[in-house]
C-alpha cells in the first residue's frame, strides 16, 4: 500500500493518481446507497427480510449487501451460533435462514424493486471444520507441529487458505461464479481482502466479469492497488475520527479536507471510496459521536462523494448492536427501539442524493468558512451546484451568507440565518 504522507492534494496528487485509472464501476454500484445487514438479525429468515424491503425502500437503499448465508462451523465455535464469517460449506445454505428457492425469491423481490443485491464472501480462511479440510487438506496453512491452522491470532475457529495453490484458487472462482449466476447476485464484499493476495483479487474480478459483466466488487481494505484491475470499492472511515477530533476542538474544518484529499489523490482517478459511520467492526454511530453530533456526521457522509454505507440499525439508533461479535449468539435488532426523528434525517439525505448527481458524482470543493469546526463546502457537476454546510459544534453559528442567494433543499436546525449546534443546511445554486 503507497505511504501517504498528508502532502496529496488537488494541485500536487500523489504518482498512483497522476499515471492510473480505477476500474470502471457499474452505475448501479457507483450511484448507490449500501445497507449491510444479517439475515437472522434483520429479519430472522429470507422470508423475514423479503417482508422488510419495503422498508428499506422507504429509506432509499439501492445496494443490499447480505452477510454469509453458509453454514457457520462448529468445532471451536464462540457463542451459541457462532462467528457467521467461519464458514463451514461454501456451496451449502445455512438451513436455519431458509432454502435456496427462499434465496432466489428473496433476490427476484429485491430486483423487482429496483434494488441490487451482494453477498459477503469469506476469502482467506474457512472454519477449522470445513468440508474442504478433508476432502483437500492441502489447500490450507500449516503450522510448525504440522497442523492446520490460521495465521491471525485468537482465531482458533479458522483454517487459512494456501493461496499459493493453484487447485484452491480455481475451486474458489468457480464457488463464487456459481453463487453469482445459481442466485442472480449483483455483486460481492471480500472479508479481510487486505490480506488477500492482489493476483488472486484480479483473478476474481476477471472471473465474475465474465459471468456478469456488470459486477460489484468490495475489498475490505483501504489499498489503492485493489482498484486497479479488482475492486470497485475500498474502505473510507477516515472521515469518521477526523469529524469527532473537529467537535472535540482538537482539529479544525480544515482537517476534513486534509482527510478527504488524502484519501482521493493517493488513489487511483475515479476510485469509488465507501464512506461509513458504522461497519461491522465498529458500534453504534449514536454512540460514537453522542446523538445530535452522529447526525451531523450523517450529513456528511451522505453529501460527499463516494459510496455512503449503513449499517442494519443506524438509521434508528439501534441499541442491541455492539460489532459483529454480537452474531455469535441469537442476536435480533430491536425494532421497539425506533427512534423516528433519527430516521427521517437519513430518509430525507439519501432522497436528496438520489435526486441530485452532484451529490453522487459531482465535484467536491471545500470553501474556508472561517469558523474552526463548520464544514462548508460545494458540490458541483455540469447540470447543478449544490452547497453543504455542517456544524460540528456544540454552539450555534451564523449560516453563511451564500446561502441567501440559493434554493434550500433540506434544513436541520436552521433558524434564519443561525445554524444550531450539530446542524446542517443544503442549497441548490
Amino acid at each position: 500500500m503507497f505511504v501517504r504522507a498528508g502532502e496529496a492534494s488537488q494541485q500536487t496528487p500523489g504518482d498512483l493518481y497522476r499515471r492510473r485509472s480505477a476500474v470502471a464501476s457499474a452505475p448501479w454500484l457507483a450511484n448507490g446507497v449500501i445497507y449491510q445487514l444479517s439475515v437472522r438479525a434483520f429479519g430472522g429468515t429470507f422470508d423475514g427480510v423479503r417482508e422488510r424491503l419495503g422498508y428499506l425502500q422507504e429509506l432509499g437503499i439501492s445496494v443490499i449487501w447480505i452477510m454469509p448465508v453458509q453454514p457457520i462451523g462448529v468445532a471451536a465455535r464462540i457463542g451459541e451460533k457462532g462467528d457467521p464469517y467461519a464458514v463451514r460449506d461454501f456451496m451449502a445454505i445455512d438451513p436455519e435462514l431458509g432454502t435456496a428457492d427462499q434465496l432466489r425469491a428473496l433476490v427476484a423481490d429485491i430486483h423487482a424493486r429496483g434494488m441490487r443485491i451482494m453477498l459477503d464472501w469469506t476469502l482467506n480462511r474457512a472454519s477449522c471444520d470445513n468440508v474442504l479440510t478433508v476432502s483437500h487438506p492441502a489447500w490450507f496453512m500449516r503450522d510448525a507441529g504440522g497442523a492446520i491452522y490460521y495465521a491471525v491470532p485468537d482465531r482458533a475457529c479458522f483454517a487459512g487458505f494456501d493461496f499459493s495453490n493453484r487447485h484452491l484458487r480455481a475451486w474458489l472462482l468457480k464457488a463464487m461464479q456459481d453463487w453469482v449466476t445459481g442466485f442472480d447476485l449483483d455483486g460481492m464484499r471480500f472479508d479481510d481482502a487486505d490480506i488477500t493476495p492482489l493476483d488472486f483479487l484480479d483473478e476474481i474480478r476477471a472471473a465474475l466479469v465474465a459471468v456478469r459483466p456488470d459486477i460489484g466488487l468490495i475489498s475490505q481494505s483501504t489499498d489503492e492497488l485493489h482498484h486497479l484491475d479488482a475492486c470497485d470499492l475500498t474502505y473510507d472511515g477516515g472521515a469518521r475520527e477526523t469529524m469527532l477530533r473537529i467537535a472535540a476542538g482538537e482539529a479544525t474544518a480544515n482537517a476534513l479536507r486534509w482527510q478527504w484529499e488524502e484519501s482521493t489523490y493517493t488513489f487511483p482517478r475515479g476510485a469509488l471510496r465507501m464512506r461509513w459511520l458504522e461497519e461491522k467492526e465498529q458500534g453504534r454511530a449514536f454512540r460514537y459521536f453522542g446523538p445530535a453530533l452522529h447526525l451531523a456526521a450523517a450529513a456528511v457522509v451522505l453529501t460527499l462523494d463516494g459510496v455512503p454505507h449503513l449499517m442494519m440499525g443506524q438509521e434508528f439508533n439501534e441499541p442491541r448492536w455492539q460489532d459483529w461479535r454480537s452474531l455469535f449468539d441469537d442476536f435480533r435488532l430491536d425494532w421497539d427501539s425506533f427512534d423516528q426523528s433519527t430516521f427521517k434525517h437519513y430518509q430525507a439525505l439519501i432522497k436528496l442524493r438520489r435526486a441530485h448527481a452532484a451529490l453522487r458524482q459531482g465535484a467536491v470543493h471545500f470553501v474556508r468558512s472561517g469558523v474552526p469546526q463548520l464544514l462548508v463546502y460545494w458540490r458541483s457537476n455540469a447540470d447543478a451546484r449544490l452547497l453543504v454546510a455542517v456544524n460540528l459544534a456544540d454552539t450555534a453559528c451564523a449560516l453563511p451568507a451564500a446561502f441567501e442567494a440559493q434554493q434550500m433543499l433540506y434544513a436541520h436546525g436552521v433558524r434564519g440565518q443561525t445554524l444550531a449546534p450539530f446542524g446542517c443546511a443544503i442549497a441548490k445554486a
